[in-house]
C-alpha cells in the first residue's frame, strides 16, 4: 500500500479539520473522517483504519472533560445496548459487500444532515429516556460497528435527554471510546486487521491529536452554530459522495465483460 506524498498531505490534513471540529463541538470526528478513508481505501478499509483511532481521540476528549464522570450513571444502559450493537455491526462490515457499505454510509450520513435540519425539541422524559436508552445504544452500535460513526445516533438521543455543552461531549465521547475498544476486539478476533491498515490509523493519529487540541482551546472561541453548519455541508457533500460511488460499483460491468 503505497501513496503519493501529495495524497498523504491531503489525508492528514482532513484529519487535522475532522478533529478541530470535534475538539470544538464535542463531536463530528468519526463522520468526517472515515469518509475521507473511505474515499481513499475504501468503505470497509476506511471503517478498519478509523477503528484505529477511534479510542485514542475519544479518550483524550473523555480525559479533557473528565470533570463530568457523574454523567457515567445515566449512561449505563445506552452504552450496554451499543456493546450489543457493536457486535451486530462488525459483523455486517466484514461479511457485506463493499458496495453496501458505501451505500449504507451514505445514506446514513445524509440522513444525518437531513435530521439536523429539524428544530429543537424540549428533553424527553425520564420514563422514556430508561427504555430508549437500550434501544439508542443497539442502533448506534450497530452504526459503529458496520459505518464507524455513530454520533448521529448518540447525538440525538443525548441531545433528546437534554446534555448540552461539556456535559455532551463528555458523553458522547464515553460512548465512543467504550464501543470502540470493542470494536477493536471484535475486528481483531475477526482477523481483519493488517500491518498496513493498522500503520496508517497510528500513522493519522499525530494530526489528529494536534487538530483536536487546538479545537479544545478554541472551543467557546468560535460559534459553535457556524462551525456546525461548515459541518452538515462537508457532511452532505461526503455522504452524496459515498451514495455515487455506491451507484457506480453496482452498475459498473464485470471486468472483462
Amino acid at each position: 500500500m503505497t501513496f503519493e506524498p501529495v495524497a498523504i498531505a491531503a489525508l492528514g490534513s482532513l484529519m487535522v479539520v475532522a478533529a478541530f471540529i470535534n475538539g470544538t463541538i464535542g463531536f463530528g470526528f468519526a463522520l468526517l473522517a472515515v469518509n475521507a478513508l473511505a474515499f481513499i481505501f475504501g468503505a470497509k478499509s476506511g471503517v478498519i483504519v478509523m477503528s484505529v483511532l477511534a479510542p485514542i481521540i475519544s479518550g483524550l476528549q473523555l480525559w479533557h472533560h473528565r470533570d463530568r464522570r457523574g454523567l457515567a450513571r445515566r449512561l449505563g444502559a445506552m452504552i450496554s445496548g451499543g456493546i450489543a450493537g457493536t457486535l451486530i455491526g462488525t459483523q455486517l462490515l466484514v461479511f457485506l459487500p463493499a458496495a453496501v457499505i458505501s451505500l449504507a454510509l451514505g445514506l446514513f450520513t445524509v440522513g444525518y444532515v437531513v435530521d439536523s435540519l429539524r428544530t429543537e425539541r424540549p428533553p424527553i422524559g425520564g420514563a422514556t429516556q430508561r427504555w430508549l436508552g437500550p434501544i439508542a445504544g443497539v442502533i448506534g452500535g450497530t452504526s459503529n460497528g458496520a459505518l464507524g460513526a455513530s454520533g448521529p445516533v448518540f447525538g440525538s438521543y443525548l441531545t433528546a435527554i437534554g446534555l448540552r455543552g461539556a456535559d455532551f461531549a463528555f458523553a458522547i465521547s464515553m460512548a465512543f471510546f467504550t464501543l470502540a475498544l470493542a470494536r477493536i476486539g471484535l475486528l481483531a478476533a475477526l482477523g481483519q486487521y493488517t500491518m498496513e491498515l493498522v500503520a496508517v490509523g497510528l500513522g493519522l493519529a499525530l494530526p489528529s491529536i494536534l487538530g483536536q487540541q487546538v479545537g479544545l482551546w478554541f472551543k467557546g472561541r468560535v460559534p459553535e452554530r457556524t462551525l456546525y453548519r461548515a459541518v452538515l455541508v462537508i457532511l452532505l457533500v461526503a455522504g452524496l459522495n459515498l451514495l455515487w460511488r455506491a451507484a457506480m460499483t453496482v452498475t459498473a460491468p464485470p471486468a472483462g465483460g
